[in-house]
């Protein structure tokens, strides 16, 4: 928790190294992360190629604002079939199967015909469950949700931290919230 400009996103985007990207480095420390096998892993000392398998499968992401993240020209379902295609090897009926279970597993009503609605059809908290949806994919044992009820009415910001609170529950995944609003904090 911290107020605008105190570094959270930046410190949540160095967990996973992707503040390298954004022009940032790491410089000094380290960031451990005991991965599923039982082996630990200093992200700031790992190669790309070793953190390309980290990202999405050991540590998910959902970033501030799903519309800057989702694909404005291509369907939901297209978005979501294509990352079950990379990450999972899945094609076609199989690959919608999955995407729609995705979206009912983040409780979207009528999820089948909601695979072809385009990103600007849905409202911000659907969008929202589509990036938990997206980042849930690998089953990540870290899932950092970086102010994930920002812009988003206060029954709808309720209904993604019930969500976020019982993925966590079901799958045992470690979630680190990340916030400027002390009453999401209290919750």
């Amino acid at each position: 928790v911290g107020e605008s400009g105190a570094g959270k996103s930046v410190t949540a985007l160095s967990i996973n190294r992707l503040v390298d990207f954004g022009g940032g480095r790491i410089t000094q420390g380290s960031i451990l992360l005991q991965r599923g096998d039982g082996s630990s892993l200093d992200v700031t000392k790992a190669a790309e190629a070793e953190l390309i398998h980290v990202r999405g499968r050991d540590i998910g992401m959902i970033f501030q604002e799903p519309m800057t993240s989702l694909n404005p020209v291509h369907t939901i379902g297209e978005q979501i079939e294509e990352a079950f295609r990379l990450n999972r090897g899945l094609r076609g009926s199989a690959a919608t199967t999955a995407a729609r279970q995705a979206l009912e597993r983040v409780r979207i009503p009528d999820a089948a015909s909601r695979l072809r609605y385009y990103p600007h059809q849905l409202s911000g908290g659907m969008r929202q469950r589509i990036m938990i949806a997206l980042a849930l994919d690998w089953r990540p044992d870290v899932l950092i949700a970086d102010e994930p009820t920002t812009a988003l009415d206060v029954t709808v910001q309720a209904q993604i931290l019930d969500l976020l609170r019982e993925l966590q529950r079901r799958l045992g995944m470690a979630i680190v919230l990340i916030t400027h609003d002390l009453g999401i904090v209290a919750e």
